[in-house]
This record gives structure tokens, C-alpha cells and sequence, in this order.
């Protein structure tokens, strides 16, 4: 019965997609909404049923269902233990129709199994995979709900004919294509929902334009980070950064050079830090950095290691399209007409250290922002502390 279901739904893939695509095109609230029904959903819809169609067919059961799905006679009810049976340990159980005694052995077209990496395994991983997309596609929570119930639809129409809607088992079978149906459901809703929550932390603690943390996050770090050392008797040091005369190419080179020059020094201190590390931007053209477990001569040796990374650069602007790349990180069209190569931006760096010149995150951060003040009356494109 199993094997003959999923050789028809495997035989019918390319089918009820069509019809899904179909039904959701004419049912569609926009046109965005139809354009975003692209090759990628109905690929990974086919792979999740074919997974989906193997899966049936060596019966695998969703983790927690148990591995064997025993028909309804088999259960007893309306069987109460007495005292005496309690007491003596020995259970006679009623000869009655509402209490039917199990087989001896299941019927071997109930024994699922579930193998390490089977089918539903994939099939639950095609359906990730849909969520995760359909997130990103800007979808809602009861759109993705809605493809669900009209796929089901197709596939349930798809598998019940009068031939197997005769057959003894047919209403129990239907439950369990349903089951699966459910179990992939809701993995793209959870990762869908899982997608939505990482999303939503990001952008509550990153700089959209940088992709570095936000100043809040930063400050909370800094509390958290200076507990730390002080608990340890480790040492920290702080490190401000701030772009030098950011107005000045805005003004000459435009607005699209300057947010090119953000991003580049936000590159820059990306690949200099440690994975311990926590840069940020701190604000506009300012940035900041918590070094842990790091002595000042050390932080004095990663401000150097910035400086000498932001010589090696240069802005390219192109005015006639505002294209701006930087020369170094990516390739710049050299045949582009009116290609302007501006000065390569600088940065002033400050640093301060626990506990030589603090013992707490407000005093630390202000010596920080003493010793870029410094570096930028000394002359800019410097380091002090």
C-alpha cells in the first residue's frame, strides 16, 4: 500500500507543483507575490516531495511518534484495574469487543523505521530550506502557512483515487501522509520563525551601514568585558577610532565616497580584530574598539597594524553614476570614463588600558577619547594614548 502511494506521488511531482504554482498565481493578493513563486521555491518544493514520496515508502515516522503505528483494534479501553489486581500483580483482562487483545505481533505494514539520515530527514530539510527563503523574500507568517495548505490539498487529491479509498487501511494511511505533511509544516514555519528572530537580534545590535555593532551593544559589552578583567586581574584596553576629514571628501568626491570610506575602515578593523574582540561604530565617523585580555603595548601594536591597512587603500570614484570602490579590497573597472582616484582616506586612533588608566567603563572610554583627541591635534593619521 506504502509502496504504491509513493510510487504514485513520486510519478505526479512535476503535477502538483504545476497545479500548486497555478492555484497560488490566480490566488495571489500582489504581483510581487506571483513573481516570487521563482525557480528555487518549486525546485525545493519537487525535492521535498520526492524526499517526502521515499519516506513513505519506508515508512519513517516523525522522532517522538514511536516506530511502530499500530491500527486502531488494537488498543484496549474501557479497562479499569482493580485493588486486588494492584495487590497481587496478576491482570486478567475482559474478553469484550470494546477490549480486543493486541496481536501477538504488529502487522508488518505498521513497522516504520527511521534511519540516521532517511528521507524525512530530507524532506524536513528542504522544508528549512523554504523558510529560511521565504523570509528573506519578505513573506509573511500566514503566507507560508497558506502554501502549505494548498500543497496539501494537492497531494492528498493527488493520492486519494476510489481504488484506495477502498482499501481497509485507506483513513489510516491518509492520517499518516497527513502527519508527514504536518511535520514539514512546521519545520519551515520554526525556521522561518528562527530566521526572523536572528534577524531581528542583528539589526538590534549591528550598524546597518557597517555591519559592526551598534554603540548600545558596545556599551553593554564594555560593562560586561571590564567586570571580567577586574574579576581576573586581566588587563583591557579600549581603542577609538575616527575617520580624519570625512567632511572634506564629502564635499569634493560626494556623499556616496564618504559612506565607501565608512565602509572601508569598517572592513579594515573587521579583518585586523580577534574573534574575542568587539569593534563597533561608535557614531558617524567614529568607531570603537574593546581589545580583552589585551596589555596597552599590545593595543598600541593592533591601532599600528590599522593604520598601516588604511595606507595601502584608495577611494576610486566614478561622478557620472556615483560608483565608488576602493582599491584593494575590490576590482576597480578600468575602463570606466571619468575614474577620479582620491586620497586615500586616514584615521586617528586613541587607546587607553585597565587598569593603568581606568578602573571603570565610563573613566576608560573618556581616557580613549582623550588620547584620539591627541592623535588628531598632533597632526591626524597617528596613534596616541
Amino acid at each position: 500500500m506504502h509502496s504504491q502511494i509513493a510510487a504514485l506521488l513520486t510519478a505526479s511531482i512535476d503535477e502538483i507543483t504545476r497545479r500548486w504554482v497555478d492555484d497560488l498565481r490566480h490566488n495571489s493578493r500582489t504581483e510581487v507575490h506571483k513573481q516570487l513563486l521563482t525557480a528555487d521555491i518549486v525546485d525545493g518544493v519537487k525535492g521535498m516531495l520526492a524526499s517526502l514520496a521515499q519516506a513513505i515508502e519506508l515508512h519513517e515516522v516523525p522522532e517522538g511518534d514511536g516506530d511502530v503505528a499500530p491500527p486502531p483494534a488494537a488498543r484496549i479501553t474501557n479497562y479499569k484495574i482493580t485493588n486486588d489486581e494492584l495487590d497481587s500483580g496478576e491482570f486478567v483482562i475482559p474478553n469484550s469487543a470494546s477490549a480486543a487483545p493486541p496481536p501477538a505481533e504488529p502487522p508488518k505494514e505498521w513497522l516504520s523505521t527511521r534511519p540516521l539520515y532517511g528521507p524525512l530527514t530530507q524532506a524536513r530539510e528542504s522544508a528549512a530550506s523554504l523558510g529560511r527563503l521565504r523570509h528573506k523574500q519578505a513573506y509573511e507568517i500566514q503566507e507560508v502557512i497558506y502554501e502549505y495548505v494548498k500543497l496539501r490539498q494537492e497531494v492528498l487529491n493527488t493520492v486519494r483515487s476510489p481504488q484506495f479509498l477502498q482499501h481497509a487501511s485507506a483513513h489510516q494511511t491518509l492520517a499518516y501522509i497527513d502527519r508527514l505533511l504536518d511535520e514539514l509544516m512546521l519545520t519551515t514555519v520554526e525556521h522561518f520563525y528562527n530566521t526572523s528572530v536572528r534577524d531581528l537580534e542583528k539589526r538590534a545590535i549591528r550598524d546597518p551601514t557597517t555591519q559592526l555593532y551598534n554603540r548600545e551593544f558596545f556599551q553593554q559589552r564594555l560593562n560586561e568585558e571590564l567586570r571580567r578583567a577586574v574579576r581576573y586581574a586581566q588587563p583591557i584596553a579600549v581603542a577609538m577610532l575616527d575617520l580624519d576629514k570625512l567632511k572634506f571628501i564629502n564635499d569634493t568626491y560626494g556623499h556616496a565616497a564618504g559612506d565607501e570610506a565608512i565602509r572601508m575602515i569598517a572592513n579594515v578593523i573587521r579583518d585586523t580584530v580577534r574573534q574575542a574582540d568587539v569593534p563597533c561604530r561608535y557614531g558617524g565617523d567614529e568607531f570603537a574598539v574593546i581589545l580583552p585580555e589585551t596589555a596597552k603595548p599590545q593595543a598600541l601594536a593592533f591601532a599600528q597594524r590599522v593604520l598601516a591597512a588604511m595606507r595601502s587603500l584608495a577611494l576610486v570614484v566614478v561622478p557620472g553614476d556615483l560608483q565608488v570602490d576602493v582599491l584593494g579590497s575590490r576590482v576597480v573597472n578600468e575602463g570606466a570614463a571619468g575614474a577620479v582616484f582620491a586620497p586615500a582616506p586616514t584615521i586617528s586612533i586613541g587607546v587607553a588600558s585597565f587598569p593603568e588608566d581606568a578602573r571603570n567603563p565610563e573613566t576608560l572610554l573618556a581616557k580613549a577619547d582623550e588620547a584620539l583627541y591627541r592623535a588628531k591635534h598632533e597632526g591626524r593619521n597617528r596613534v596616541s594614548d
